[in-house]
């Protein structure tokens, strides 16, 4: 199967001849650094949320991604269900973990493909590490050469994937949704900034991004969920009720489990 690079009209071709991947777009405008630890709590679903899920066959193979803060120190909390994630994968978030190193992107796909991105405890030195045939490696040693640049990959179904690279870089298969695709072209040229995309089952997408939220291929109770406006939850007993809050995530297992996350509520 061929894929290529999404490029917009302006971008060049840098690729060797015959090569089936194209230069993609670089980050327009704004700084290729990483945003700052996103918050469940923190308005703007550009940011993403502070709980990171994806899920698996179904809503018990899961890997689950907490940061996590008391105000004055910040840590992350790592979880995931045995033989739920790659095994490969799940040895080197064992070994992070071990090494006390910070876990900054990761994801997995339905045919075993993983990613892993993180940074020392120091802050100093970056380590990225992936499924060795993944169709995109070429690109991904390209970006991970880059130490201060932000990276999010996306896995779907039947050999979808995506990469995002700093606030608007992007590259992808060519049979990634098309709606997908003309919307990151139009941010691209915006100048805006993508959040989080996810390749979900059966060529279903979500975006979160600096002009707010777009899904589709999703139906039922899921799709209900992330057109709900205007709720108010209650984060404790006694305590008053607040907005939800906008979707910044959206999980789906292969067999239809979901979770959607908002900035203060999750369902």
């Amino acid at each position: 199967m061929v894929f290529d690079l999404w490029t917009d009209d302006k971008a060049p071709n840098n690729g060797a001849h015959g090569d089936p991947f194209l230069a993609s777009p670089k980050p327009r405008a704004q700084q290729d650094r990483p945003p700052a630890p996103p918050s469940l709590g923190r308005q703007g679903s550009c940011a993403g949320p502070m709980v990171k899920l994806l899920l698996g066959r179904t809503g018990a193979d899961f890997l689950l991604l907490l940061e996590e803060t008391d105000g004055a120190a910040h840590w992350q909390t790592r979880s995931w269900s045995e033989g739920g994630v790659p095994a490969a994968l799940a040895a080197k978030l064992e070994k992070m973990r071990t090494k006390n190193h910070h876990v900054n992107e990761v994801s997995f796909g339905a045919a075993g493909e993983w990613f892993v991105h993180g940074v020392d405890a120091g802050g100093t030195s970056t380590f990225s590490w992936w499924d060795s045939a993944f169709a995109a490696s070429r690109q991904l040693r390209k970006w991970t050469a880059l130490p201060e640049s932000r990276l999010h990959v996306a896995f779907g179904d039947e050999g979808r994937w995506l990469i995002l690279q700093g606030h608007n870089g992007f590259c992808g298969a060519e049979h990634v949704a098309a709606g997908l695709q003309k919307r990151i072209r139009k941010l691209h040229d915006a100048k805006g900034t993508i959040g989080v995309v996810r390749l979900l089952p059966g060529g279903a997408y979500f975006i979160a991004d600096s002009q707010g939220s777009q899904w589709a291929g999703l139906g039922g109770e899921v799709a209900a969920e992330l057109a709900r406006r205007g709720d108010k939850v209650c984060s404790a007993p006694g305590e008053p009720s607040i907005a939800a809050g906008e979707v910044l995530d959206v999980a789906v297992g292969a067999d239809g489990s979901w979770v959607v996350l908002r900035e203060h509520w999750f369902r």
